[in-house]
C-alpha cells in the first residue's frame, strides 16, 4: 500500500530541546520561556502540549498547572485541538511516533521538545539541528545517512513524490525493494537514519510514517551515539 500525501514538515520554523537530566528538573520552565520568546506571549493559552499517550493531569504537576492555565493538550494518536494548532508546541517525553505527530502539524509555528531520553531525539536533531536549551547538547550528524547510493535513491524518490498527488503502489514497492537490496549489499543504514533523512528531504508525514514502519520492521536499530 502506498501512502497518501499531506503537507511536509516545515524546515523554516524554530525548533529547540531540553535533553538529559535538565529535562526532568527544569525542562518545562525552559520550554515555556523559549516558547514565549517565539510567540511574544507568556500565557499558557498560547502554547500547545503534545504527549505520547493520554495522561491524567493529576499524574503530572506540570501538566496539571498548564491545563488549568489554558494550555491545549493533545496526544500522538489523537491530537484533538492541536490538529491545526497555530502557536508554539511543547512535545513532552516523546516517542518517535509523537515526534512524527508534532512534525505533521503544519500550522505549529515552533516546536520545543522536553526529553531525558537522548536516543529518541537523535534522528530529529540530525534532521533539524534544533537549539539546545540546557547543558546537554546533541551534535547533529555532519551528513544524515552518509551512504551515497541510498541518498541518491531517496533524492530520486523525493522528486517523484513532489511530482505526484500520491506515489503508485508500484513506485513505492520499487523504493522498498531498492532500499532492501542496498542494505544487504553493504549500504548499511538504520530506521533512525532513514527517518532523519525523510525529514530533512521534507517528505509528507504519511510517507515518513509508512517508510519508518517498514524500516523498523526490516532494519536494525542504531546503537547509542558516542
Amino acid at each position: 500500500m502506498s501512502p497518501s500525501l499531506s503537507p511536509p514538515a516545515r524546515r523554516d520554523r524554530p525548533r529547540a530541546y531540553v535533553a538529559g537530566p535538565a529535562a526532568a528538573k527544569t525542562g518545562w520552565g525552559r520550554a515555556r520561556e523559549w516558547a514565549a520568546t517565539q510567540t511574544g506571549r507568556l500565557g499558557w493559552a498560547s502554547i500547545g502540549i503534545l504527549l505520547p499517550e493520554p495522561v491524567a493531569p493529576d499524574q503530572s504537576r506540570h501538566l496539571r498547572l498548564a491545563s488549568i492555565r489554558g494550555a491545549t493538550v493533545g496526544f500522538a494518536g489523537d491530537p484533538g485541538g492541536l490538529h491545526r494548532w497555530v502557536g508554539a508546541l511543547i512535545v513532552d517525553r516523546p516517542t518517535v511516533a509523537s515526534l512524527m505527530a508534532a512534525e505533521a502539524i503544519p500550522t505549529a509555528t515552533s516546536i520545543v521538545v522536553v526529553d531525558p531520553d537522548i536516543e529518541v531525539l537523535t534522528p530529529w536533531v540530525d534532521a533539524f539541528d534544533p537549539t539546545p536549551l540546557g547543558a546537554t547538547v546533541l551534535s547533529p550528524a555532519e551528513v544524515v545517512l552518509p551512504v551515497p547510493e541510498v541518498r541518491r535513491v531517496m533524492v530520486y524518490f523525493t522528486h517523484r513524490l513532489q511530482r505526484r498527488a500520491a506515489p503508485s503502489p508500484r513506485l513505492w514497492q520499487m523504493l522498498l525493494r531498492r532500499l532492501e537490496h542496498l542494505y544487504h549489499h553493504g549500504g548499511h543504514f538504520s530506521a533512525e537514519s532513514l527517518l532523519a533523512l525523510t525529514w530533512q528531504l521534507q517528505w509528507p508525514p504519511d510517507a515518513v510514517g509508512q517508510l519508518h514502519r517498514w524500516a523498523t520492521a526490516h532494519l536494525p536499530s542504531d546503537g547509542p551515539r558516542p
